[in-house]
């Protein structure tokens, strides 16, 4: 009773405001577990086969990454009916619970039960992507939605410097154990990991359900049109799967689902099978540190320009990512040596040796090309089809799990410069893609603007004969 009179005491740009930031923080300890596991996934199930080949396979980390991003896909599809029977908060508490479960199988590692379990983390991947955009624009406006977007998810992405910090702490904790020249993870270590991910994950839970629980004047929400059943639902995904404007956005979601994947676990997975850097105990919590450096700059750069540069998310910053995110590629070439996305090796990098350094700068280009992708994404997703938002919201995660399931299976076979191969392919799709339909927009608005004049004139036309 008292939260919800002070929320009423607030104006609607308030309460706005407070919504994209408490759902930040709340994400922040959230993602920090999903995103410190998802560092080290692969080379804890590395460890754990050298140890018992017969639990786990040596690879079934990706194989994993692969099976949850499937039904990931899948569930994508399905989450936004659930809308029909409860607000957004509450896909997030159901989100929480399903990684909760997830967690806790690393008590009782095995393969399939693993694989098992990913199930279980692709559903709740999907209710919390769903959840999440669906609770910011039941609390944002059209004109408060970049801006509240840019505050949320940059605070959220600082639960990738935590991330860094926890698995700083893990290896300085065991810097003293074991003999190998590389980072190697034991079964104590996995298991008290885990149950701290497990306890997190029970309190983010928590957190969710205390979430403000209103919309604001004019919400986005309130032009989506919801469905009555998860028949329709289905058949409604389907329809805007197939739908032209979609279909032509289709490389820029699919783009986004493999850069995910590089700097969340095939770039970290790097930095702990190259010999020069996988004993350095500091390099997951300065990767966490520059990568959240990169996302809160240009997480400032968005919020400080938008009110001076119309549509600043549309062809403005995909520009200056597609910049961006090539000279990314070029440095990951040079200094990442090409097969430790698979394989502890100590093979000399293409042009520059795995230093502090370099791995900094790579990190916050990550972070920035990260939160601008992710931008791009929630407005374009807004604006493309109105009445459909959830929907295209779903849409957009099918396509991401798409391309990330397809990655990760391919995973053990791939190198470094296979990644930034088919990253560069796909950048080039999307950068074509998301410019088109961003000038499509804008003349169907400047046709609607003259239409609508038009259509003013007219009547004072009529109201003086």
């Amino acid at each position: 009773m008292f939260l919800s009179s002070f929320y009423d005491r607030l104006t609607p740009k308030t309460y706005s405001n407070l919504c994209a930031a408490s759902i930040g923080v709340i994400n922040l300890i959230f993602l920090m577990t999903y995103e410190a596991h998802l560092f080290t996934v692969e080379s804890v199930i590395h460890s754990v086969h050298d140890r018992e080949p017969e639990k786990v396979g040596a690879h079934d980390g990706y194989y994993g990454m692969a099976v949850s991003n499937v039904f990931y896909m899948i569930s994508t599809i399905i989450v936004p009916s659930l809308n029909n029977y409860m607000r957004c908060k509450w896909l997030m508490v159901i989100s929480t619970t399903s990684f909760t479960i997830y967690f806790l199988s690393f008590q009782f590692l095995h393969r399939y039960l693993y694989f098992f379990c990913c199930t279980f983390m692709g559903f709740g991947l999907a209710s919390f992507n769903v959840g999440y955009l669906g609770y910011l624009t039941e609390s944002s406006t059209v004109e408060t939605l970049s801006s509240n977007m840019a505050l949320s998810w940059g605070l959220s992405s600082v639960s990738v410097l935590v991330a860094g910090m926890v698995n700083f702490l893990m290896a300085r904790a065991n810097s003293d154990t074991g003999t190998s020249k590389y980072r190697e993870y034991s079964e104590g270590e996995v298991r008290i990991f885990f149950a701290i991910t497990t306890a997190i994950s029970v309190l983010s839970l928590v957190l969710y359900a205390l979430l403000p629980n209103k919309n604001v004047e004019a919400s986005i929400s309130k032009t989506c049109e919801r469905t009555k059943s998860v028949k329709e639902q289905i058949s409604q995904m389907t329809a805007v799967l197939v739908n032209k404007r979609i279909l032509i956005l289709a490389p820029f979601y699919l783009y986004c689902g493999l850069f995910f994947s590089l700097w969340i676990t095939i770039v970290p997975t790097t930095l702990q099978f190259t010999m020069a850097l996988s004993k350095n105990p500091y390099v997951p919590m300065l990767y966490g540190i520059a990568f959240t450096a990169g996302t809160t700059t240009m997480c400032i750069i968005i919020m400080k320009v938008s009110p001076r540069i119309p549509n600043l998310c549309g062809k403005p910053l995909m520009i200056m990512s597609a910049v961006m995110h090539l000279t990314l590629f070029a440095i990951v070439v040079c200094v990442i040596p090409e097969w430790s996305t698979v394989r502890h090796t100590d093979e000399p990098s293409l042009l520059i040796q795995p230093s502090i350094a370099p791995i900094l700068l790579i990190a916050f280009l990550l972070g920035a090309a990260d939160l601008a992708n992710n931008n791009m994404r929630t407005v374009i997703s807004s604006m493309v089809m109105p009445t459909r938002r959830q929907q295209i919201f779903g849409v957009s995660r099918c396509f991401h799990g798409m391309a990330a399931s397809f990655l990760f299976f391919g995973a053990p076979g791939l190198s470094i410069y296979s990644y930034v191969g088919i990253l560069t392919v796909f950048l080039i799709a999307a950068t074509i893609s998301y410019i088109y339909t961003c000038s499509y927009l804008e003349r169907e608005g400047i046709e609607k603007k003259e239409s609508e004049t038009s259509i003013q004139e007219k009547s004072e036309d009529l109201s003086t004969i």
